[in-house]
């Protein structure tokens, strides 16, 4: 296919996300991306045409069915958010009935060949890792060093191409430090050869991480986002993405110093009291938002999205009874004077409370029956993660009063009786709060199953839950570890166990 110098970037875009995609990533010119030749034929002209395949990549984060399945459960990152959350417990659902997400709910997710959720995340990020790859091969491949918006682009695709990794590693094997040298899933760093690969170690993936973001930081050095948007990924959130890279990994000290680069630069702010209730979480807007994707009515996928099942007053599945609560008893260890508390509870006008269900976090501010346009934003990073790193790598290294700022700044804005408390508290005291604050803070945002497992903890699901209820499980549970789909395993025997 030779393209058309003349077509534009926004046809560019729609044309990337719209089109479909064969059940293997593998193949070497798919249907649905520019090939590599393409690319590099035009981007010598034409830097429109790296941005038109970076902007049509970051809509596939977002866009409906792009882990292949075709469910209302398959619309990109916040659908591995939902899934994950629901699989470390702290999150749970209140009643069977539609049927999405439930597999989750109930741990059968995981499984090769019963679980439509191993293949949907598997082909998911993977084919971010094509259209990243994609870019990189057009720029002049891994260790070319592009300038100018190239290297703006190549940057990103490098950056969305470790953020792939990180959570395929994450989701098919065990975590870094119990078996780094276990094989997990196969690298591909090019899009010009359709060779399939064999597994590669967890090490071996992490060094990839590690090279791709260190290379994507310094590229986006004074790189800007078009104003109001951050659907980009700039060089804070690079940094972001390492840092959680390092946290995993024990490099406790770079985790701490990356976190802290972001934290004083002050381009983001910690949401407040007010923002925590009254924002909604539902506006790119927000200065504590360091990654988000502004949806309009235009590129919304409508009922299937993050809004759709998580908020009450947007017309959907959570609205019509499939209503996603907080554990029980992770909700009953919040303080009262602790302002998150507000966002489970509400109370009527005859005074009788409810509780467990989300009201306050994520809602839309026209309140009963809601949004019907489904406009609302999506979070994949903030600042208060910074945060949290920053506490609990210096915590594990024993530096305890840097520990001790970031931990008291987050409470500050949310329970000040805590934030009080902090400064008498000795490590594992420490670690229990940021442990409890991670779990609480990022409920329903995708952070649940890599805390369970990094701070190797067990749960015992609660009663309202209606799925397991009563059923205790801790963190080396096999299924919470994904098996590699069987559709892949045919198209690729090097990947049979």
């Amino acid at each position: 296919m030779k393209l058309n110098k003349y077509i534009p970037v926004a046809a560019l875009s729609l044309m990337l996300l719209n089109s479909g995609c064969s059940d293997s990533f593998l193949e070497k010119s798919p249907s649905d991306y520019i090939t590599s030749g393409d690319l590099e034929e035009v981007a010598k002209w034409n830097t429109n045409i790296l941005m038109g395949q970076a902007l049509g990549t970051y809509s596939t984060t977002f866009a409906m069915s792009t882990g292949g399945v075709k469910g209302h459960d398959d619309f990109g990152q916040k659908a591995v958010d939902i899934a994950t959350d629901l699989m470390s417990g702290d999150m749970v659902i209140m009643m069977k009935g539609y049927g999405w997400f439930e597999m989750a709910g109930d741990l059968t997710c995981s499984t090769r060949t019963a679980s439509q959720f191993s293949y949907q995340f598997w082909r998911y990020y993977y084919r971010l890792i094509k259209a990243a790859n994609e870019i990189i091969d057009a720029a002049g491949g891994d260790e070319a060093k592009p300038t100018g918006e190239n290297g703006v682009y190549f940057a990103q695709a490098k950056a969305l191409r470790a953020h792939s990794y990180f959570n395929l590693v994450n989701l098919y094997a065990r975590p870094y430090q119990e078996d780094k040298t276990a094989l997990a899933i196969p690298i591909y760093r090019t899009q010009l050869t359709s060779e399939a690969a064999k597994k590669s170690s967890v090490e071996e993936v992490y060094k990839l991480i590690v090279k791709d973001l260190t290379d994507a930081i310094p590229m986006l050095e004074g790189y800007e986002r078009p104003s109001g948007q951050k659907d980009q990924i700039n060089q804070a959130v690079a940094k972001g993405m390492l840092a959680y890279a390092y946290l995993m990994m024990g490099e406790n000290g770079e985790a701490a110093r990356l976190t802290q680069e972001v934290i004083d630069s002050k381009e983001f702010t910690l949401m407040n009291r007010t923002e925590v209730i009254n924002s909604g979480f539902s506006s790119v807007s927000i200065p504590g938002w360091m990654w988000a994707i502004d949806l309009t009515t235009s590129n919304s996928p409508a009922l299937p999205t993050f809004w759709g099942h998580m908020d009450l007053f947007t017309y959907s599945y959570a609205y019509a009874g499939g209503e996603k609560l907080i554990d029980t008893n992770l909700y009953n260890s919040i303080p009262d004077t602790d302002v998150r508390k507000k966002w489970f509870t509400e109370t009527d006008e005859k005074g009788e409370q409810y509780e467990l269900t989300n009201w306050w976090k994520f809602y839309n501010s026209k309140r009963i029956f809601g949004n019907r346009e489904w406009y609302d934003d999506e979070v994949y990073m903030r600042v208060a993660e910074m945060y949290l790193i920053n506490a609990e790598a210096n915590a594990r290294e024993n530096n305890l009063s840097d520990a001790k700022i970031s931990l008291k700044a987050l409470l500050d804005e949310r329970d000040t009786e805590a934030a009080a408390k902090v400064e008498q508290m000795g490590k594992e005291g420490l670690l229990d709060e940021i442990y409890f604050n991670w779990r609480l803070e990022l409920w329903a945002e995708g952070r649940g199953l890599l805390t369970m497992k990094r701070f190797q903890k067990s749960i015992t699901r609660c009663a309202e839950d209606a799925m397991l209820p009563g059923q205790t499980y801790d963190y080396k549970d096999e299924r919470l570890t994904f098996k590699i789909p069987e559709k892949e395993i045919i198209n690729n025997p090097n990947l049979d166990d």
